[in-house]
C-alpha cells in the first residue's frame, strides 16, 4: 500500500472571536465533486479535487456540529448548537428548519428513503419528504453518532452511556447492544453485505477499541472476532465504496487503514491534531481528514499489487490479508487467510512465502502433484524481516534491500550474504538443483549478475549504462533480454556479451520457458513475440507480460493476472518453408489442427516421412498416418510416384476434381476413375473414362460398387439388381434376405449352380429358415444334396413325417432324428409316442423314464387302470433287457426281478381300480348290481392277501378294508367282514366315515363267525377249502398252489401248473400235448398191469405193479384212468409243507394224455427269449378260460367279452409302446 497527498488546506481562524477554526463534520457530495465541511456557524463547499474553495453558506446562530449529503445528491443538512436542523438544497438554498431541545450532535440520510436522522443529547428525529411533522423518539442517554444499514431498514444509534440502539427505519425499538461503559463516538455500516443477509456494523468506542459487529434482522447480533485495541480513540469511521476497507480517525492524529474484519493494514497520512470526522469519496480510493485546528488534508491511497508467479502458478494477494493461488492451466484457485496485513509474496516450485508484519509464512504443496493445490503450512520465521523484497528457493529465503542480498534458511539464520556495486533494482529465480539454485540480479548501474546460492562471488553477464529494470534469460542460459529504466530492450549472447538485438518502448519482457529462440515484450498497449532472427509479430494487448510457457503468455493488467493462448502460426508459416524442425517446435507450443495437417502435408510431400507422421499423430488423423506408412514403403520399393502421392493427398483433402485434373494430367486417369468410384461418383467416373479413352475398364467393379452406393443409400430393390447383374449373387440375397423377400431369393436360388454357387445356396437355405419357410428352405437343401441339413431342418421346423420317410431311404440318419422327435413328442404330451421313439433312438434309460413318468402321473391323478397299463409295460421293458433268463447273470437277476416287481404292481393296481371306484364312485356299482360287486369283493380279498403290509403310492388301505367289510356283509361272509372291521380299527378313518365303521363293526359281532361256503375257495391241486382272506399271500395254504385268478372278476380258476420233465426238449412237449390222446387206452402201455381184487366191505384194492392203494366206494369213472391227475396226487405226497410248494412235474405219457384245449401255455418268448414257459391245466374243462397271449394273464371268456362290450380297457394288452 502507499499513500500520497492530493492536496491539502489549512483553514485559518475566524474573525469573529466567538467561533473557532474547529471543523467538527466533513463528507464528500454522492457525485464526489465538492466537499462540506462545518465550521464555527457556517458550511463551507470545497472543490474535491484541489480543495480550493467554493462558496459557503450560514444558517445557524452557534457552531454547526454535523453535516450530511442525502443520497441522490439533491439535499444536504446541517446541525448545530443552537438546537436546530436545517435542511438546504443543492443551488444552497434553506428548504425546512426544526427544532430540538437540545443541541445537534450527529446527521445521517437513509441511502433507500432519503430520510433524515437528527440525534441531540436526549432524543433523535426522523424526516422525511411525505411528513409535515418530525417525528421524535427519547433516547436513553446522550446521542454521539448514528448510522444507517446499507438496505435503509435498520438504524443504529451510538450513546454515551456505551450502549448501541438498534431500531427500525421507523424508529421502532429492536434490540439494544451493551459494548462497553465508555461512549459511543462513531458507528458506521459496511456499505455491502458480501453474499449474505446480516449487516456489518462497526463501532469505535472511547475506550480505545474497535469492535465489528453481525446484525440479523435488528434483533440478533455477533461480534466477529475480539475487540480491537486501538492505542487511541476513534472519533470517527468511513468505509470504503466496496465495503472491504474502512479508515479511522481519532485521537491519535492519524488516518489508519483497517479491513471489514477489523486487521490494521496500514497508516494512510497524519494531521496536526485531533481527527474529528474523516470520509471517502465514493468509487475512488480518495481519504478526506479534518481535524480541530482546522486542517483539511486529501489522502490517494494506492493498493499494490503484491503477488509471484512461477511457471503457471500465480498467487497474489486479495484484500489486504488474503492470498489467492490461481493456476493459469487448469484455473483452479485457492484462498489462503492470513488475517494479518501482507506485505511480500513469492512463490518458487512447490513452497510459498507470505511476509506478515511480525514473520514470514512458508507454505507447500505435493511437489509430485503439478497440478496439487492444497498448500499446507511448512514452515515459519517468527521475526520482523526488513527488505525491499524476497524470493523463495527449496530451502531459503533470499532478502534484498539497497545493495544487499541475504540468503537466510527456513529458520531465520543468515546463511550468505552478497553486496553489490550498486542498489538492486530486479532479481528473478532462474532455476536450478535444490541448494544450488541461481538467481539474475540487475542492478541500477547497469550491471546484470548471476547469483548462485552456494557462489560466494556473483559472476557478472551484461554490463550497460543504463539501469536495470526487468531482465531474464532463456532456458538454455545463452540469451539475455534487458528493459532498462528508459524502456528500451537489448537482448544480449550471454557468451560473447554481443548485441543481438534492440527494441523502444518496451515495458516488460519475458522468454518462452518451453523454447529458447522465443520471447514476449510488451509496450505501448501491443504484445510482441519474436522467434530466431524472424521478425516479431504483434497484436493488441493491454498489460505487462510477466511470463511465456508455451503457447500461454501471462500478463497482468490491472491488478489481474490472464493466461492467454496465442496462436503461433505466423511464425509456423514462416519455418514452414525452410526448416521443419524448428516449425515441428513451434507447433507443439501451440497451433491449430490445421497447422498441423499443414506440417505433416509438406514434410510429406518432401519425403520427410518421419517428421510427417510425427505431424499426423500429434492430431490422431489416421488416414494421413495410414498415407504416410504406405507412401514410406513404397519410398524404401523406390517405386513411390511424386504425382499419385500428391493426388492421394488431394482427394484426403476433400479437393477431388483437382486431384482427377492433377492424375489425368500426369497419365493415371485409372487412378482418377478408381478415386471416382471409391466415393461413388459413378457420373464423374465415366466421364473421366471417356474423356481418356478408358471407357470399357472395370465395368463390374464400378457396377458393384454403384450398387453398393444403392444399398447405402436406402434403394435396396435397385441395389439387388444391380449386386444380380455383376453376378454377385451373395449381396444381392442378403439384401433381399433383410427385407425378407422370399420370393426374389428363391428366383436366384434357380439359376445358382450347385458347384459353383455352394456358399450362395447355403445361405439362401439360411435366410429361408430365418424366415420360417419349411419349403423353400428344402428347395435349397436339396439343390445341395445336403441330406443331414435336410434332416435337421425337418426336425427344426418339427416336420416329422417328411423327416421319417427320409429315414426309408437313409436309415443312417435315425438316431439323429429319433432322439429330438421323442423330445418333440414328450413335450407335446404324447408319452407313449415318445417312449417308443427313446427305443429306437436307443435310449432304453429315457423310454423307461417316460413309462415312470407316465405311472407316477397316472397315480397322482387315480388313474389306476392306467397306472396298471404302464406297471405291465415298464415290467415287459425290464424283460426285454433280460438275456438269458436260465442262467441269468446278476443283472439279469435284477431285472428279472423288476420285472415280477412291476408285474405284481400292474395286477395290484388293476385290482385297485375296482375298490376306487366303489368308494369314490357308488353309482357305478349300483347300475352294474351283483355282478361288479363280487368283482370289487374278489378284488379287496385279492389287494388284502396280496400287499398285507406292503405300502404303495396311491392305494388307501382304509378304502380295501371297507369295501371288503362292506361287500363281505352283503354276501354273509360275515368272518371275513369283521376281519375287515378290525383292521379299520387300526387306521386313521376321516371323521365322516368313523361313526359309520364303528356301528357296522358293532353289528357284525351279530352275525356267525363264518364265511358262507359258495365264496370259500377250493385248491384245485390239493382239493382243498380255504378262508377268504390269506394275508401270507394269494395261494393255498394247504400246498401252497397260487390261486391263479380271473384278471376280469378276480375270482380264483381251475388250473394248476405243471412241469414237463427237465429231460424233455420243448419241441417235443409241444408236439406231445398236440397229439391226441388215446381214449381206448384205460391205462398206458408202459405201467404195469393193474389187478384189482373183489370189494369188501366197501374197500377196494388197486395194484399198480409194486404199488398198491386202497379206494373206499368209489366209482370206476374216467379219473380213475387221469394219468395227470393221479401224477397230482402223487406229488402232493411227496410235499411235507406249503412253503416247500413245486409244480407237478410230467413225464412223456402224462404229456401224450392231456387234451390240447385244456392246457394253457404262459408264454413270454415274443418278449424274452429265454423266459421259460409255464403250462397250466384245466382240471375243469366246461369252464371256458381264456389267456392274453401278450400278458400271460388269464380271464373267464365270458366276462372278458362282457367287459368288452361295456368298454372297459384290459390293461395287460400291450407289451410295450
Amino acid at each position: 500500500m502507499r499513500t500520497k497527498i492530493a492536496c491539502h488546506f489549512q483553514i485559518p481562524p475566524p474573525s469573529d472571536e466567538n467561533f473557532t477554526n474547529t471543523i467538527y463534520s466533513v463528507c464528500f457530495s454522492p457525485d464526489g465533486r465538492n466537499i462540506l465541511v462545518a465550521v464555527g456557524d457556517r458550511i463551507f463547499f470545497y472543490n474535491a479535487k484541489t480543495l480550493e474553495y467554493e462558496d459557503s453558506v450560514r444558517g445557524h446562530k452557534s457552531d454547526v456540529y454535523c453535516v450530511a449529503f442525502s443520497k441522490d445528491g439533491l439535499r444536504f443538512a446541517s446541525g448545530s448548537a443552537d438546537k436546530t436542523v436545517v435542511i438546504w438544497s443543492i443551488s444552497k438554498e434553506g428548504l425546512l428548519r426544526y427544532n430540538h431541545k437540545d443541541p445537534i450532535q450527529f446527521l445521517a440520510y437513509n441511502p433507500v428513503l432519503n430520510s433524515l436522522i437528527s440525534v441531540t443529547d436526549g432524543d433523535f428525529g426522523l424526516w422525511t419528504l411525505d411528513q409535515s411533522n418530525v417525528v421524535k423518539h427519547d433516547l436513553p442517554s446522550k446521542g454521539l453518532c448514528a448510522d444507517w444499514s446499507p438496505d435503509g431498514q435498520l438504524l443504529a444509534i451510538g450513546c454515551f452511556n456505551g450502549t448501541v440502539l438498534l431500531r427500525d427505519k421507523n424508529g421502532g425499538k429492536l434490540a439494544e447492544l451493551m459494548k462497553s461503559v465508555s461512549p459511543i463516538w462513531t458507528v458506521q455500516f459496511c456499505p455491502k453485505k458480501f453474499d449474505t443477509t446480516d449487516n456489518t456494523l462497526a463501532i469505535g468506542s472511547w475506550d480505545e477499541k474497535l469492535s465489528i459487529y453481525s446484525i440479523a434482522g435488528g434483533k440478533s447480533f455477533n461480534q466477529i472476532g475480539l475487540d480491537k485495541k486501538l492505542g487511541f480513540d476513534p472519533l470517527s469511521i468511513s468505509f470504503f465504496s466496496g465495503g472491504h476497507y474502512m479508515v479511522i480517525g481519532g485521537t491519535n492524529k492519524k488516518l489508519t487503514l483497517w479491513n471489514k474484519e477489523g486487521v490494521k493494514l496500514g497508516e494512510i497520512g497524519e494531521m496536526n491534531d485531533w481527527i474529528f470526522s474523516c470520509s471517502v469519496q465514493s468509487e475512488t480510493n480518495k481519504v478526506l481528514g479534518s481535524t480541530n485546528q482546522g486542517e483539511l488534508k486529501i489522502h490517494d491511497v494506492e493498493f499494490k499489487t503484491v503477488h509471484g508467479l512461477y511457471n503457471e502458478r500465480y498467487a497474489h494477494r486479495d484484500l489486504m490479508t488474503d492470498i489467492i493461488i490461481q493456476h493459469l492451466v487448469s484455473e483452479t484457485r485457492v484462498k489462503i487467510r492470513c488475517r494479518d496485513y501482507i506485505r511480500r509474496i513469492s512463490i518458487y516450485k512447490d513452497r510459498l512465502a507470505v511476509q506478515l508484519p511480525e514473520k514470514l509464512i512458508i507454505y507447500t504443496v505435493n511437489p509430485e502433484d503439478p497440478l496439487d493445490m492444497k498448500y499446507k503450512a511448512y514452515r515459519k520465521i517468527s521475526k520482523k524481516l526488513e527488505c525491499e523484497d524476497l524470493l523463495v528457493l527449496e530451502h531459503h529465503i533470499i532478502l534484498y534491500k539497497g545493495k544487499t542480498l541475504q540468503l537466510l534458511n527456513f529458520s531465520g539464520v543468515i546463511e550468505r550474504e552478497w553486496i553489490m556495486d550498486s542498489e538492486i533494482g530486479y532479481s528473478k529465480v532462474i532455476g536450478g538443483p535444490p541448494k544450488k539454485e541461481g538467481l539474475i540480479v540487475g542492478l541500477k548501474d547497469g550491471s546484470i549478475f548471476k547469483v548462485f546460492v552456494d557462489n560466494a562471488f556473483p559472476i557478472l553477464l551484461i554490463k550497460q549504462s543504463t539501469a536495470i529494470k526487468s531482465v531474464d534469460i532463456n532456458a538454455n542460459r545463452e540469451k539475455v533480454a534487458v528493459v532498462d529504466e528508459f524502456n528500451n530492450l537489448f537482448i544480449y549472447d550471454s557468451i560473447s556479451k554481443k548485441l543481438l538485438h534492440q527494441e523502444t518502448n518496451v515495458e516488460s519482457v519475458s522468454w518462452n520457458l518451453e523454447m529458447d529462440e522465443m520471447l514476449a515484450y510488451t509496450g505501448d498497449g501491443q504484445l510482441y513475440i519474436k522467434t530466431g532472427d524472424l521478425s516479431p509479430s504483434s497484436q493488441r494487448m493491454p498489460g505487462e507480460v510477466v511470463g511465456f510457457k508455451g503457447s500461454k503468455i501471462f500478463t497482468l493488467f490491472d491488478g489481474s493476472m490472464t493466461a492467454i493462448d496465442v496462436p503461433q502460426s505466423g511464425t509456423f508459416y514462416q519455418y514452414l518453408q525452410k526448416d521443419f524442425k524448428m516449425a515441428y517446435k513451434i507447433a507443439c507450443l501451440g497451433v491449430t489442427e490445421q497447422d498441423w495437417r499443414s506440417l505433416g502435408i509438406e514434410a510429406l510431400k518432401a519425403n520427410d516421412f518421419d517428421m510427417s507422421k510425427r505431424a499426423f499423430a500429434r492430431i490422431r488423423d489416421l488416414k494421413f498416418l495410414d498415407l504416410c506408412e504406405k507412401s514410406e514403403n513404397a519410398h524404401r520399393r523406390k517405386d513411390l510416384n511424386k504425382f499419385e502421392l500428391e493426388g492421394e493427398i488431394l482427394c484426403y483433402l476433400g479437393k477431388f476434381k483437382e486431384a482427377s485434373l492433377l492424375l489425368c494430367k500426369n497419365n493415371l486417369a485409372k487412378k482418377a476413375i478408381n478415386m471416382y468410384t471409391l466415393l461413388r461418383k459413378f457420373k464423374e467416373a465415366k466421364e473421366v473414362a471417356q474423356k481418356y479413352g478408358q471407357g470399357d475398364i472395370m465395368d463390374d467393379e464400378m457396377i458393384l460398387n454403384q450398387a453398393r452406393d444403392e444399398e447405402d443409400n436406402g434403394n435396396w430393390k435397385e441395389s439387388a439388381s444391380l449386386y444380380i447383374k455383376c453376378k454377385h449373387f451373395k449381396e444381392a440375397i442378403d439384401v433381399y434376405g433383410k427385407k425378407g423377400v422370399l420370393d426374389s431369393i428363391l428366383n436366384i436360388l434357380k439359376i445358382l449352380d450347385k458347384d459353383k454357387h455352394n456358399e450362395e445356396i447355403h445361405l439362401c437355405a439360411r435366410y429361408f429358415k430365418e424366415m420360417d419357410n419349411h419349403t423353400y428352405a428344402k428347395q435349397a437343401l436339396l439343390k445341395l444334396g445336403d441330406i443331414k441339413g435336410l434332416m435337421a431342418l425337418h426336425i427344426e421346423f418339427h416336420q416329422w413325417d417328411e423327416a421319417l420317410n427320409q429315414l426309408k431311404t437313409h436309415p443312417q440318419f435315425a438316431d439323429k432324428v429319433y432322439l429330438p422327435y421323442a423330445d418333440w413328442l414328450a413335450a407335446n404330451d404324447k408319452f407313449e409316442e415318445a417312449q417308443a421313439a427313446y427305443k429306437k433312438a436307443k435310449k432304453p434309460d429315457l423310454a423307461l423314464r417316460i413309462i415312470e413318468f407316465l405311472t407316477k402321473n397316472a397315480v397322482i391323478e387315480k388313474r389306476f387302470k392306467d397306472a396298471a397299463k404302464y406297471l405291465f409295460i415298464l415290467a415287459c421293458e425290464y424283460l426285454r433287457m433280460v438275456e438269458d433268463a436260465v442262467h441269468p447273470s446278476p443283472e439279469d437277476l435284477k431285472n428279472l426281478k423288476r420285472f415280477e416287481e412291476n408285474s405284481k404292481k400292474a395286477e395290484i393296481y388293476h385290482a385297485y381300480d375296482h375298490v376306487h371306484k366303489l368308494i369314490e364312485d357308488p353309482y357305478h356299482s349300483m347300475v352294474h348290481g351283483s355282478l361288479i360287486n363280487e368283482t370289487i369283493f374278489n378284488s379287496s380279498r385279492f389287494l388284502v392277501n396280496t400287499i398285507s403290509s406292503q405300502s404303495l403310492q396311491g392305494i388307501n388301505k382304509v378304502y380295501i378294508y371297507y369295501a371288503l367289510s362292506l361287500l363281505g356283509s352283503k354276501f354273509e361272509a360275515f368272518r371275513t367282514a369283521r376281519f375287515g372291521y378290525e383292521k379299520l380299527q387300526t387306521l386313521k378313518i376321516s371323521p365322516e366315515w368313523q361313526e359309520e365303521i364303528d356301528l357296522a363293526a358293532l353289528k357284525i359281532r351279530c352275525k356267525p363267525f363264518s364265511d358262507k361256503e359258495q365264496y370259500q375257495p377250493i385248491c384245485n391241486r390239493c382239493m382243498n377249502v380255504n378262508a377268504l382272506i390269506n394275508q401270507n399271500g394269494d395261494h393255498c395254504t394247504a400246498c401252497g398252489h397260487p390261486f391263479i385268478r380271473n384278471f376280469v372278476g378276480f375270482d380264483t380258476l381251475p388250473l394248476v401248473e405243471f412241469v414237463p420233465e427237465a429231460r424233455i426238449p420243448l419241441p417235443n412237449v409241444l408236439e406231445l400235448l398236440k397229439e391226441e390222446p388215446d381214449e381206448s387206452v384205460s391205462t398206458p402201455s408202459s405201467r404195469p398191469s393193474q389187478r384189482t381184487k373183489p370189494e369188501t366191505d366197501g374197500w377196494k384194492e388197486n395194484i399198480y405193479g409194486e404199488e398198491q392203494t386202497l379206494t373206499f366206494n368209489q366209482q370206476n369213472n374216467e379219473e380213475d384212468n387221469d394219468l395227470f391227475t393221479q401224477r397230482m396226487l402223487e406229488w402232493l405226497e411227496t410235499q411235507v409243507t406249503a412253503d416247500s410248494y413245486r409244480p407237478v412235474e410230467v413225464n412223456e405219457e402224462i404229456l401224450r394224455s392231456l387234451r390240447f384245449s385244456e392246457v394253457f401255455m404262459i408264454d413270454l418268448r415274443h418278449i424274452c427269449k429265454s423266459y421259460p414257459i409255464r403250462f397250466f391245466r384245466n382240471v375243469i374243462p366246461d369252464i371256458s378260460i381264456g389267456l392274453c397271449d401278450n400278458s400271460g394273464k388269464f380271464y373267464l371268456q365270458d366276462e372278458y367279452e362282457f367287459a368288452n362290450i361295456e368298454g372297459n380297457e384290459w390293461p395287460f394288452a400291450k407289451v410295450g409302446i
